[in-house]
């Protein structure tokens, strides 16, 4: 893991709890935990980070800095991975959760004009053009949603644990590896 370049970057505790600006807050966001760096800490932020990223809610970042830290989790990791919908992934993101949520609830995918005339009733301030129509059109785009981000923030929790642990093991394999050149460099000058 890349420890010592992304501590180079990120602010040291101390230096958050200085910050009277983010108020009662400060304390929690100077944790050294929240900061830290570890499997359980990465795996859990993959997790929540995925998650958060399919929620379709504005301001993604909060419930995921709430999450992180009552959980005591990587909160820069976690913030990130929020941002893996952005406005330049979020219609990819968008249809393949209106297409998993219309596959669990057996509703027929919508037609591509139908879809554009949905996104244009979400995106109109205007609730009563909208109806309990747009409302029952929604229904699949919200399950899918919650399904993509339980899946995909599983798979990501399951791959960061294997990637950790593949990475200690070659740390583990290369300290052994230099372990025994030395001990035969060390028996060549004793013979």
């Amino acid at each position: 893991m890349p420890k010592a370049l992304i501590r180079r970057y990120l602010p040291s505790p101390e230096k958050i709890r200085e910050q009277k600006s983010l108020g009662f807050m400060r304390h929690r966001l100077g944790d050294p935990s929240v900061w830290h760096l570890n499997r359980r800490s990465a795996s859990l932020a993959m997790f929540w980070g995925i998650f958060f990223a399919f929620m379709p809610m504005p301001f993604q970042m909060v419930p995921a800095t709430l999450i992180a830290v009552g959980l005591r989790i990587n909160l820069p990791m976690v913030l990130v991975l929020t941002w893996l919908t952005n406005p330049i992934t979020v219609l990819p993101f968008m249809y393949a959760a209106y297409a998993s949520g219309s596959l669990v609830l057996s509703v027929p995918m919508l037609h591509w004009a139908e879809m554009e005339g949905l996104m244009k009733a979400m995106l109109s301030l205007d609730a009563e053009s909208s109806g309990n129509g747009v409302m029952a059109q929604l229904k699949p785009f919200f399950v899918g949603t919650v399904i993509l981000g339980v899946m995909l923030g599983s798979l990501g929790y399951v791959g960061m644990q294997g990637y950790w642990r593949w990475h200690v093991v070659k740390q583990w394999q290369g300290r052994a590896a230099r372990r025994a050149i030395a001990r035969e460099q060390a028996q060549q000058k004793n013979l």
